[in-house]
């Protein structure tokens, strides 16, 4: 089981690691912006959603099921992960085949078809890539996945600069991903050398058994994914690419923040797997609710915060030609206490082993998000779908809360949420009369509202030690 001691430190190198990522990330996305324009960008993130639900079909729950599978006790991990990543592989080039050519049956500009063409293999390199990374997070060596996506970021980025000099194209910029993932795929083979042996496996019985556990969270994943990125496919067949453009920068910067508490949740799932195993029921509990302090601490300052500061944020990292998605920004970014929860509770869904109860709830909520998006985008716009992605995740949200509170009796007491609402309304008050750059903004906002935090006693050193304890 994962000590208290490797548990921050695992998560400190990788929010280090993360945090370069992003940089780098956010300058690329700079780059492709300023070079692109807002229609051309419409159809560069039309082509990369596109991508992703292929990617999400293709993972079939594999990454989360990974993790699960070599975290049980006397598991073979060297067979476990052969067959996995055979899995992959076969799974991957078998669909991501597919991807260029069923994105002809929609009416779809050319230079999207072609960046599809073109990016199905970087999704299919990198999907190998961060399945993998569960073997890191088992033995508490995240700092070599996180060097990994470094390398990644770094090459990506150079490319991208090295295109929008010579070739400042939307199937250019793809192919900079199709580089850069393969060095990440090659990097992550060779960093988990030190723990096991990459090599495929073509073992049909083990295939079977994974794929047993990992459909249910497939199905989820899968219909998960309709209505969170269903909304810019929607979106770019009903309405023009410069608006696709817009919508999907203040998507990009809402991404930024997701990856936290699914980064947290990964580490957090083999103790919170173990210690529901092992009966401790009350630890579980204990367990949850302090990660529900913590994420609620996390989530509440970026949304108050983001009101004012949502225009200045975009048009600092695209351009002034991305205005317009300040505003979208502002109101979009309120899903980021959906996807927060959704993390939590969703990653305990499988701690509980409750995969199945839950895909009703997926498929309800697809269901709901796919009626609205026909019936809002047509009319409304990114608005309609702002509206849309809004009431699904806080559906969500509420069905794998009741699903994981009915099994395992697990609530959060909401007095260091109502702390971290107080601390985050006196950040807003000291911020909103300053006139001063965005970047100035968000050093004071952080110190008002984490001097608040304290202030108030909302957490202390001795409850985040616990936290990090298992």
């Amino acid at each position: 089981m994962i000590s208290a001691r490797s548990l921050a430190s695992n998560f400190s190198i990788q929010l280090a690691g993360k945090a370069l990522s992003v940089l780098l990330g956010l300058i690329t996305i700079a780059l492709i912006t300023r070079t692109l324009g807002t229609a051309a960008f419409g159809e560069y993130t039309t082509a990369v959603t596109y991508l992703q639900m292929f990617g999400v079909v293709v993972d079939f729950g594999l990454t989360l099921t990974l993790i699960v599978m070599i975290s049980e006790k006397g598991v073979d991990e060297e067979k476990v992960v052969g067959n996995f990543f055979g899995l992959r592989l076969i799974s991957g080039a078998l669909l991501f085949s597919l991807a260029p050519i069923t994105i002809l049956a929609f009416p779809f500009t050319a230079v999207v078809k072609q960046a599809v063409l073109i990016g199905a293999l970087a999704y299919f390199l990198m999907g190998g890539a961060t399945m993998l990374i569960g073997i890191f997070q088992k033995h508490e060596s995240m700092w070599r996945a996180a060097l990994a996506e470094l390398i990644n970021r770094g090459v990506l980025l150079g490319l991208v600069v090295l295109f929008a000099l010579t070739l400042p194209t939307v199937g250019a910029m793809v192919l900079a991903s199709v580089v850069a993932n393969l060095l990440w795929l090659i990097a992550i083979v060779h960093f988990a050398k030190k723990f096991v042996v990459i090599r495929p496996l073509f073992e049909m019985s083990m295939w079977r058994r994974i794929l047993s556990r990992s459909w249910p969270i497939a199905v989820s994943i899968a219909f998960n994914l309709l209505y969170l990125k269903g909304d810019i496919l929607f979106l770019a067949y009903f309405r023009p690419e410069a608006e696709v453009g817009l919508y999907g920068m203040a998507y990009r910067i809402i991404d930024v923040m997701t990856v936290v508490p699914v980064m947290f949740m990964g580490l957090m799932l083999p103790s919170l797997v173990a210690t529901w195993s092992a009966g401790n029921k009350n630890d579980f509990r204990k367990q949850v609710a302090r990660i529900f302090d913590l994420f609620a601490m996390t989530v509440i300052p970026v949304v108050v915060g983001a009101q004012l500061v949502a225009t200045e944020l975009t048009v600092l990292i695209a351009g002034n030609d991305f205005a317009a998605s300040g505003p979208a920004l502002a109101l979009l970014i309120l899903a980021l206490i959906g996807v927060f929860l959704g993390a939590l509770y969703g990653h305990l869904i499988v701690a509980l082993n409750k995969q199945k109860i839950m895909t009703l709830g997926y498929v309800f909520v697809a269901i709901i998000s796919i009626v609205g998006y026909l019936w809002l985008i047509p009319t409304h716009g990114m608005w309609g779908a702002i509206w849309v992605t809004l009431v699904s995740e806080a559906i969500i949200a509420a069905i794998t809360f009741t699903v994981v509170w009915r099994v395992s009796g697990s609530l959060p007491s909401m007095l260091v949420t109502l702390k971290a609402l107080i601390a985050a309304g006196i950040m807003y008050l000291v911020l909103q009369p300053m006139d001063v750059p965005v970047l100035i903004d968000l050093i004071v906002g952080g110190v008002v509202y984490g001097g608040a935090l304290l202030a108030m006693r909302a957490i202390t050193i001795k409850e985040l030690k616990t936290l990090m304890s298992s």
